[in-house]
């Protein structure tokens, strides 16, 4: 028996929900049919999906029809859900696309089929809704060969006008046609499954009519993929189950995964793995636990922390950003009895499940914003935060959403090298044509850069959005290739080539002019013809692009594509002055340039320097960068063309930079733990500032003039070399380093908690620790050992506002305390005093300069401060 991934998708209305439930009952897969408006569909379990008569979430059901096992993977038809479609269909097989049989076919219709193009997936197409339907078979199948493709033929009836139809679809199929007056069933299905031959069927969904049918045409006509022996594995969705497990969907690409399986994420460090704790295969809302899955299955597992729509495993690679992207962003309204910081960490848990939802926390304004597709999706939200987070929030008005682009070749240079790390990138960045996105290459052989390390950069800049320098917003249309990286030894480590990329992104879209771009529309306006004349002048007002108008029997067709900013309410002014009698279809024509570039930027009043998290200049860990000539070309003196078309193995003069030492309060060098605590405490972490001097180490007298006339040539690098800025020293803290387990067995009331229950006393020494913060403002971090834990990799965690840390396999808490120690110390301005009764602890951190406490000490010191700390509260 064949196996198969199958999804539907449709615009909002055309049956799509009813044809699965059709398809699932036929099959046998549920012994009822359910409908939409009785709120009973075995799909559409969400409340809200069920009130609203809509699909918002994609599901997955197991059904089997003759020779054939189908993962039906059912997908949202509201456009505000689209990229939740989008997610769905890097994992498809084939796919159905639904048309209705009142509508034909939709703006958003035609959306989702240049996504299935885009994601190469075969389809088939089923017409709906026939028994209502305004328009003849013969005029909804040339509406269908019109609007999506002239290969879409009608598969109803085999005869001598279906083959022909089908072999005019592909050369090979004519020949074969011209020899012997048919096709053959198997090269039909090589040709539906190489996108060649669309094939159409027509029934009504909510009468079972036809979808018997379709049902045959997916058996016979459906190829079953061929998958790798190594493990491999796509994920498509994150959702939480109703305990509140995070789960991971995937389709297994290759090899077979079993439950307890470590898995490795394409790219990452061997460290970096991840247990499966649980493997789930669903069908509607119930699901069943395996022991394993085999290539083609979509399963669910739990355990998975760092996983993401997009992430691939084992030999998987990522996949590229989405294609559909939100052009609003709305102000979150959060009112005055909910803690804003609480609320975005409740957004950044619903962003797990919607990557596209992109909630941003605005330090300077205090405020959180969100990107949404429209207006159903913005309720959406609203109902999630109340019915998981019992939190009422609103939103303000919607924002545009722009992108940034360069307009000229670029070459940009970034180098972390702060105390024990180091990586060095030099990426060429070149414009492309509208709506390309970001393309990805590299240049570097692997002897010059290990390919572990090229994947970090690649997969950085693919998978990361990159704010641009004119408003912050992403970059986009741009191909990015990696020409030249260096590596340490020993002190290269996981994200120091992500931070040098990002630094060289940076450097180098400051060296070019920057262009802003909006989202437009593309407009379909269907108008009586004496009102043409209004509408032309309308869409000319919004700075529309538009076609000569088509005049057909006293009806004005007009198309074109006018700013997103201008055009999104125009629909309630057509229908006023046309009566009712206009029509108005707005579909996304993408980023083209702004048409009031200037007026956005001052309004948005980004300014780079300021923005810490992408720092701009390069890191050097001595007080003056090296003299480092790394090779014969300067790419800062000379052309990007001549730059470009050098060798690979050609590497560059680099700029010399000199570090201000008061503006240094990074944090680099921490472990993951300690840098999460310093995080929260200080706010983003701050990279080192350089102040460049005016000259590059060159072999000629002429670099330095040609340097100048670069400046000249370039104000925003020129501004950028005059920028001088200082940030304030951090007020001097004081930490508490305490030993958990060495505290709770050397005071006698918790030793006798613990002989009973260890995790009562845990929680009363922390409720104690609580209180001491209280009294004396120290941050307290408490240590667990962990280290026995097979496959542990630590924990850090917030506890009514002290700091809890677990520690990772193989690592006491004793070393963890001698090392976060040494690194507070050195990183920082602050004062450590330790808790514990360990010797050799004591003699490792008196010597990092921190004071040392013993736990019976720490004990009689607790009870002083609570002591007086009452006293003093009871005046």
């Amino acid at each position: 028996m064949k196996n198969i991934t199958l999804g539907i998708l449709a615009h909002v209305d055309a049956g799509k929900t009813t044809l699965s439930e059709s398809m699932l009952y036929l099959s046998g897969a549920i012994r009822t049919l359910g409908r939409v408006d009785h709120q009973d569909t075995f799909l559409d379990t969400d409340l809200m999906e069920r009130e609203r008569g809509i699909t918002i979430y994609s599901k997955q059901a197991e059904l089997q029809f003759q020779n054939v096992h189908i993962s039906f993977l059912d997908t949202p038809g509201h456009v505000d859900f689209s990229a939740e479609t989008e997610r769905t269909l890097q994992v498809l097989d084939y796919a159905i696309l639904v048309v209705s049989g009142l509508d034909g076919v939709q703006s958003h219709t035609r959306t989702l089929f240049k996504l299935l193009e885009e994601y190469n997936v075969p389809t088939f197409i089923f017409v709906n809704k026939m028994d209502i339907a305004r328009m003849s078979t013969l005029e909804l199948q040339e509406n269908i060969c019109e609007k999506l493709s002239t290969e879409a033929v009608d598969f109803t009836a085999v005869d001598e006008s279906f083959y022909e139809a089908v072999a005019t679809c592909d050369e090979a199929l004519l020949d074969e046609y011209m020899e012997s007056g048919i096709v053959s069933e198997e090269n039909i299905a090589e040709a539906i499954a190489e996108r060649k031959i669309f094939p159409v069927l027509y029934g009504s969904a909510l009468k079972t009519e036809g979808v018997e049918n379709l049902l045959k045409l997916i058996e016979k006509y459906s190829l079953e993929p061929t998958y790798a022996d190594e493990f491999g594995a796509k994920v498509y969705k994150i959702t939480r189950d109703k305990n509140n497990n995070r789960e991971t969907w995937m389709k297994i690409t290759g090899g077979i995964l079993n439950v307890k399986d470590v898995i490795l994420a394409n790219g990452a460090y061997e460290n970096e793995g991840e247990k499966v704790n649980e493997i789930r295969l669903y069908s509607g809302e119930k699901y069943t636990t395996l022991k394993g899955a085999k290539a083609g299955n979509i399963v669910c597992v739990t355990g998975l922390n760092d996983s993401y729509p997009g992430r691939g495993y084992g030999v998987e690679t990522d996949s590229d950003l989405p294609v559909l992207e939100p052009v609003l962003s709305y102000k979150v309204m959060v009112p005055s009895e909910l803690n804003p910081h609480t609320v975005y960490d409740n957004m950044k848990l619903l962003e797990e499940e919607d990557p596209l939802l992109h909630a941003t926390w605005n330090e300077r304004l205090q405020e959180i914003t969100v990107e949404l597709m429209g207006q159903i999706q913005l309720e959406v939200i609203r109902q999630k935060m109340q019915d998981r987070f019992s939190m009422q929030i609103d939103f303000g008005v919607g924002n545009i959403m722009y992108r940034e682009t360069i307009s000229e070749p670029t070459l940009g240079h970034g180098h972390y090298e702060p105390l024990k790390h180091f990586a060095d990138v030099v990426l060429k960045m070149e414009p492309m044509e509208a709506n390309s996105g970001i393309e990805v290459y590299t240049e570097v052989p692997v002897d010059v850069l290990g390919k572990n390390y090229q994947n970090q950069i690649l997969n950085y800049v693919r998978r990361r959005e990159h704010p641009g320098v004119l408003t912050g917003f992403p970059l986009t249309d741009m191909r990015i290739t990696l020409v030249d990286g260096k590596s340490h030894k020993k002190h290269t480590e996981g994200g120091d080539f992500r931070r040098a990329t990002n630094i060289a992104i940076r450097d180098g879209i400051l060296r070019t002019r920057s262009v802003l771009l909006e989202p437009y529309y593309k407009v379909t306006l269907e108008i009586p013809q004496e009102y043409v004349g209004r509408a032309l002048t309308d869409l000319e007002r919004m700075h529309g692009i538009i076609d000569t108008p088509d005049i057909m029997s006293g009806n004005a067709i007009i198309t074109g594509k006018v700013p997103v900013a201008l055009v999104r309410d125009y629909a309630a002014d057509v229908a006023s002055y046309t009566g009712g009698l206009g029509h108005l279809m707005l579909e996304m024509a993408g980023y083209f340039p702004c048409h009031n570039s200037e007026e956005v930027i001052e309004k948005v009043g980004y300014n780079y320097v300021t923005d810490t998290s992408h720092p701009y200049e390069s890191v050097y860990v001595h007080q003056e960068a090296p003299e480092r000539i790394i090779g014969q070309n300067d790419y800062y003196n000379k052309p990007v063309e001549e730059i470009a078309a050098k060798s690979t193995q050609d590497t560059v003069t680099r700029q010399v930079g000199k570090k201000i030492k008061k503006d240094y309060n990074g944090y680099g060098g921490l472990e993951p733990e300690l840098e999460a605590i310093f995080v929260r405490e200080f706010g983003e972490i701050r990279r080192p500032r350089f102040n460049y001097k005016e000259q590059v180490v060159s072999s000629s007298e002429n670099a330095a003039k040609a340097r100048e006339e670069y400046l000249t040539k370039h104000p925003v690098e020129a501004r950028k070399r005059e920028k001088s800025s200082e940030e304030a020293r951090r007020p001097r803290k004081k930490y508490l380093l305490v030993d958990g387990y060495n505290v709770i067995f050397a005071w006698k009331d918790l030793a006798e908690l613990a002989k009973e229950n260890l995790d009562g006393a845990r929680g009363s020494l922390l409720d104690t620790l609580c209180n001491y913060q209280g009294f004396t403002g120290y941050e307290v971090i408490a240590v667990f050992d962990a280290y026995k834990v097979k496959g542990n990799r630590g924990e850090v965690s917030d506890y009514n506002g002290i700091h809890v840390v677990y520690t990772k396999e193989a690592q006491t808490a004793d070393a963890y305390i001698a090392k976060a120690t040494h690194e507070i110390r050195n990183t920082s301005n602050s004062d450590v005093t330790v808790v514990s009764s360990d010797g050799m602890v004591q003699l490792i951190v008196v010597g990092d300069g921190a004071a040392r406490i013993s736990s019976r000490e720490f004990e009689q010191e607790v009870n002083r401060v609570t002591l007086t700390g009452i006293k003093d509260y009871k005046g």
